[in-house]
């Protein structure tokens, strides 16, 4: 990971399209990244999940899967895929408690962060901010509750479609007059079996 100098104008611009800073006023958002620091990270790095404990971060560019690994059998499942304006982690800064997830940079990634005693602080201080955080987590919890009635009720083939069907456009390509995928579109087998809880092999077939 590489520190890297900010672009005031530019990072401005991709925070507002956050969900975080969407109704954030100018000047507050100005204020606030003077607590920032961008960093870079290059694709399949692992972030060092002891960091969670001490920052919070922002995604301004790329994607990146919040996984859980099994330590004694290898299996990993990928509990979130995050993409630009998403933030990361969410449990060390509600309850400051350890939480064991390996996130891993799908793509190369553009990446603000600041200390979790920062971000509380600015919970506290600025409404706009505040506000923003309860619907968030309310989608974070939601994602998680579908994901477990997912695997309880339904087989490899509905996952998937779910899946599919999650990240798909609503808005036809005029040109191919199709609807596109995103997110998902170019990830591996094996990274799409993690994200509906099965196997690279039952996946395949």
């Amino acid at each position: 990971m590489l520190k890297t100098s900010l672009d005031l104008d530019k990072n401005i611009a991709l925070l507002q399209a956050s969900p975080f800073f969407s109704k954030v006023k100018l000047e507050v958002i100005e204020d606030m990244l003077k607590d920032f620091t961008l960093i870079t990270v290059k694709k399949s790095v692992t972030f060092d999940s002891n960091m969670n404990m001490e920052y919070f971060h922002i995604i301004l560019k790329g994607r990146l899967r919040l996984m859980q690994v099994d330590p004694n059998t290898g299996r990993s499942i990928t509990l979130f895929l995050l993409h630009e304006g998403d933030g990361f982690d969410i449990f060390p800064l509600l309850d400051g408690k350890e939480h064991i997830v390996q996130p891993v940079a799908v793509d190369d990634m553009l990446v603000l962060r600041a200390s979790l005693e920062k971000v509380r602080d600015w919970i506290s201080i600025y409404p706009d901010f505040n506000a923003a955080f309860l619907p968030y987590i309310g989608n974070r919890l939601r994602e998680l509750e579908s994901f477990g009635k997912s695997i309880v009720f339904h087989d490899t083939l509905t996952r998937l479609a779910n899946l599919i069907l999650k990240f798909t456009i609503q808005e036809k390509d005029e040109i191919d007059e199709c609807y596109p995928v995103k997110l998902i579109n170019d990830l591996s087998h094996e990274a799409l079996a993690e994200l509906i809880g099965t196997s690279r092999s039952v996946l395949s077939t």
